[in-house]
């Protein structure tokens, strides 16, 4: 039942890499973007390394599915809240990069 844990930490994982490595697109549809493109940049890298966390949470619950299969449902909460924490901390910091 690690499966869809493993999934979910792979799309959170890819969109953080697409978000780091292509810094100038405007691909966040939450954030009023800078209109400097160096605090575009910024911004991307900033929202990139957060949502890392998504994919940390969903490895942690892989494991903890894996070592304990009962805990799988309470856990599958996990993945939307940790993902809604990682929205509200990249909206709020995004004021810093003038957005």
């Amino acid at each position: 039942m690690t499966y869809p844990f493993l999934l979910l930490a792979a799309i959170f994982l890819l969109l953080a890499v697409v978000l780091y490595a292509a810094p100038g697109r405007k691909l966040l549809n939450f954030v009023h973007y800078p209109a400097a493109p160096a605090d575009v940049v910024r911004l991307n890298r900033y929202a990139a390394l957060r949502l890392a966390v998504p994919a940390l949470v969903n490895l942690g619950c892989a494991w903890a599915a894996v070592e304990r299969p009962q805990l799988t449902v309470p856990m599958i909460f996990l993945t939307p809240l940790s993902a809604l924490a990682v929205v509200v901390w990249i909206a709020s910091g995004a004021r810093r990069f003038g957005a």
